[in-house]
């Protein structure tokens, strides 16, 4: 029965992208309402919502609405779409018995909310010191008062940069194909911007803090991988609206195509063709590192400086908001882009990076040699970057941003990656091979023969500048021979 399920759903979907409809719709939802354990809940109230969005009077899209508002446990949403059904249809007796169980369940969930003598929870303190645990577990060493001691929420961000370089060439994606993209940006290692391919993406219209927290604020968002730290997306919804933190909390979930609730967010977005085809999706879940990530970030949040890991490029495609990006060469010395040792910069710290060292570092950026100068541009809502592999790069969220991004592996860049998978992940590197040889057979045998030698720029030990120990050095210097980190960061591109 799953199978026919399944196999009902998957043609359904395929008509909805040929002649999109109400009933298609509705009969998406009922297939996940059926797939019990297997279809995604919130794909189903998703469907539901544009059944009833496309036919405002229809019972039974509304029936299945209130369904789905069941099964997700947003019980006052159930409760009035039922009502809207026994509105239109008073004669509906499941409409009337599942409104009696979603009431039932109401009030259980009210009487269960009280504390044991009746006094109703302080849900704002609860919230309090969920947040006050998450902050102490990400920066362990510091206090409350040092979330906030340099006063970065005062510093009106936009006018503390002034005129910004904007030195990175913008490309209608429309007009440009993958080969022509590849050529000229990917295979010379070259950032670009890219406008015009998210203009048919749902997530423009539906992605928003506010949104996620209607239909998963329960759910558990990964916030820092490398500590275990998750928060709910109700209650960082709520610390986005009020934060006043110099370095805030990002969540930065790697796990969102993964998760029943959240995998839904997969369909509302594409990935742009110019990337495509990514050979890393042709690897085994079992083998295939972390690659996509859902970012959402408060204005000051941001991404330190780094290096993505194992010679991947990246694409990051930002949805609502602005961000601050400063891309480096892969050959720029790594000593000129670390703080000054004489100044207090938590460099783990994006904003602290910004405001306390960048603009420093910026005018000295304009007297260094052609080769190791810097791109520093804005992106705005609707944009997709291009940060080709290897280069240094820091993010700083000017507002509050939702965007997505992916790391990836191309014909391109497949010998950083290959280079960089041989070094330090052996059994990764053996299934890239073999996912090569299927897909560009002339590729393999080339790289087989005489595989890929360092390259000028490879980064020494880490993808982060966090190391103060290393000597440091007055003149540029050629990287060479050193191992890659065996070490996939989940801190890419924000």
């Amino acid at each position: 029965e799953e199978s026919a399920v399944g196999e009902a759903l998957a043609l359904f979907e395929q008509a909805i992208r040929l002649c999109p409809s109400a009933a298609l719709f509705e009969s998406v939802a009922q297939c996940h309402l059926m797939l019990d354990g297997i279809g995604s809940p919130q794909a189903a109230r998703e469907a539901a919502r544009r059944a009833v969005e496309m036919s405002p009077e229809w019972v039974d899209g509304h029936f299945t609405l209130g369904r789905t508002h069941l099964e997700v446990r947003r019980l006052e949403d159930a409760v009035a779409s039922f009502l809207k059904v026994l509105t239109l249809q008073p004669d509906h007796e499941d409409a009337a018995h599942e409104l009696e169980v979603a009431r039932e369940q109401l009030r259980r969930k009210s009487g269960g909310a009280q504390k044991a003598l009746g006094a109703p929870v302080d849900w704002q303190r609860r919230h309090g010191r969920k947040l006050q645990r998450a902050k102490r577990r990400r920066r362990p060493l510091w206090d409350a008062a040092a979330w906030t001691s340099r006063g970065f929420a005062s510093v009106e961000l936009a006018a503390h940069f002034g005129n910004i370089y904007e030195n990175i060439e913008r490309v209608d994606a429309v007009a440009t194909s993958a080969e022509d993209f590849g050529s000229r940006f990917q295979a010379s290692s070259t950032p670009a911007v890219l406008r015009g391919a998210m203009r048919d993406w749902v997530a423009m219209g539906r992605w928003s803090a506010e949104a996620f927290a209607d239909e998963f604020g329960e759910k558990k968002i990964v916030c820092d991988h490398r500590m275990g730290l998750e928060l709910q997306m109700a209650d960082f919804k709520e610390y986005m609206e009020c934060q006043t933190d110099d370095t805030p909390l990002y969540l930065f979930d790697h796990n969102f195509g993964d998760c029943g609730s959240t995998r839904h967010l997969l369909d509302h977005y594409q990935v742009p063709e110019v990337f495509l085809p990514d050979l890393l999706q042709g690897l085994a879940p079992e083998v295939r590192p972390p690659l996509r990530w859902l970012l959402i970030g408060p204005r000051r949040s941001g991404s330190a400086l780094h290096k993505d890991p194992l010679g991947t490029s990246a694409w990051n495609a930002l949805v609502t908001g602005s961000k601050l990006w400063v891309l480096f060469p892969p050959c720029t010395p790594v000593d000129w882009l670390r703080p000054a040792a004489d100044r207090d910069v938590a460099e783990d710290s994006a904003s602290c990076w910004f405001l306390l060292w960048w603009r420093q570092l910026r005018e000295r950026a304009r007297q260094w040699p052609a080769q190791y100068r810097p791109i520093e541009s804005v992106q705005r809502a609707g944009e997709v970057i291009f940060v080709p592999a290897r280069w240094w790069h820091a993010v700083l969220n000017l507002e509050d941003s939702i965007a997505v991004t992916h790391n990836f592996c191309s014909r391109w860049n497949v010998r950083d990656v290959w280079r960089c998978a041989h070094a330090t992940h052996p059994v990764l590197a053996r299934h890239l091979r073999r996912c090569l040889a299927e897909a560009l057979p002339e590729m393999h045998r080339a790289l087989a023969e005489r595989p890929p030698e360092a390259a000028e720029g490879d980064d020494p030990e880490v993808s982060y500048l966090s190391s103060r120990e290393e000597p440091r050095t007055a003149e540029p210097h050629v990287c060479s021979g050193g191992r890659w980190p065996g070490t996939w960061c989940g801190d890419g591109d924000d």
